[in-house]
């Protein structure tokens, strides 16, 4: 199972946008965590709708620690500048571990600025090569 989350996003318009690739790559759920601001308000009811018409699923809950604890995925990569990290996104190792039916979170911050540390402690952090 392949899971993409956005994590902190105050923007609907950003929120949308990120869906819409999310369910462009065919993603099996796209979860929404830590929304505030228009993307609470209206992102996350456009979105709903979107994934409704589209026969999607989402999940849409307050921080990061319930994602975990709900999916429980074998693999959890955060998506963050190349700083914050020296490992890039590993596709091969994704692609496998799909193969495997293992579950797999990709998760990418939706604000200003990345993860904060107390929060990259529940998965590990890769920047796009």
């Amino acid at each position: 199972m392949l899971a993409v989350m956005v994590h902190d996003v105050y923007s609907a318009v950003k929120l949308v946008d990120a869906a819409r690739v999310a369910f462009s790559l065919d993603v099996d759920l796209l979860i929404i965590s830590k929304a505030t601001s228009s993307a609470a308000q209206s992102g996350v009811p456009e979105i709903e709708k979107i994934a409704y018409k589209e026969g999607r699923r989402v999940l849409y809950v307050p921080d990061i620690p319930d994602v975990i604890e709900l999916i429980e995925p074998d693999i959890h990569i955060m998506i963050v500048p190349k700083k914050l990290s020296d490992k890039p996104v590993d596709f091969e190792l994704i692609k496998q571990a799909l193969n495997d039916n293992k579950k797999v979170l990709i998760s990418v911050s939706g604000g200003a600025t990345s993860f904060s540390l107390k929060e990259l402690e529940y998965g590990e952090p890769h920047f796009l090569p």
